[in-house]
């Protein structure tokens, strides 16, 4: 497949491991943070059991046959951990704060990328941009990318935990059109996720580019059937040369 450069009218752009990097190793730091937290309510865990549990719950969305694409609820997520953990369920003070601590431990591992802001300030002067994420704490992506100053050059935020469905779901999809006014072959897709990110524009009926910098922490075999990408890349810098050439 090759872009179709004349009939996009819109850029949008998946989060972690596309616009800033979010790999196992955050994960891993992210989980020792929510561990802490759990451990200082209820003492020593099961480590093992803890992170089992946590790798199970993020490809829950994707499970079934065929799967339904239901976004995790962050709160039945976190009850569920203390109960696999502890046999016990947490109390609303307590289950209060290790969502707080999920939503800082979020913001901690997540670092800006140098660059970022200057590319989308370039490509907003041409298209209307979107951001599509994948996370079950909404208010933890609009504040990360408040913080990191990106959130105003957006026509369109769209985050699965708002929408209780997840990429690759249509739905998802469709709203991110929605939002941006635009037909779905005049949109392209920036993603890293096979599965939730190409395969799930493509469904769409957008253009989509498979962004390979970093490493994607949940990992999907390509499937007979699966439609490519329309380029791909390595770096973001290279999608200057791509649609603003």
């Amino acid at each position: 497949m090759s872009l179709d450069i004349h009939a996009i009218r819109a850029v949008a752009f998946d989060y972690g491991n596309t616009l800033v990097p979010f790999r196992r190793e955050d994960l891993a730091a992210y989980g020792e943070q929510l561990l802490a937290a759990v451990e200082g309510h209820f003492g020593p865990a099961d480590r093992k059991l803890f992170f089992e549990h946590r790798e199970r719950t993020r490809y829950r969305p994707y499970a079934g046959n065929p799967p339904e694409y239901r976004e995790n609820d962050l709160a039945e997520i976190t009850v569920e951990l203390v109960e696999t953990l502890y046999g016990i369920t947490p109390d609303d003070a307590v289950l209060k704060d290790l969502l707080r601590v999920r939503h800082e431990a979020f913001l901690a591992v997540i670092r800006p990328v140098d660059g970022v802001a200057w590319l989308l300030e370039s490509l907003g002067k041409r298209y209307a941009l979107g951001f599509l994420s994948n996370y079950p704490d909404g208010p933890a992506i609009r504040e990360s990318i408040d913080r990191s100053g990106i959130r105003r050059y957006f026509k369109s935020v769209v985050v699965s935990g708002d929408l209780g469905y997840c990429k690759p779901h249509p739905m998802v999809f469709a709203r991110l059109l929605e939002e941006l006014e635009r037909k779905a072959h005049e949109v392209v897709y920036v993603g890293d996720n096979w599965l939730a990110d190409i395969q799930g524009a493509k469904r769409a009926g957008m253009q989509a580019i498979h962004m390979r910098r970093w490493e994607t922490p949940e990992t999907f075999e390509r499937q007979p059937g699966d439609l490519e990408p329309d380029a791909t890349i390595k770096d973001l810098c290279e999608l200057e040369a791509l649609l603003l050439s």
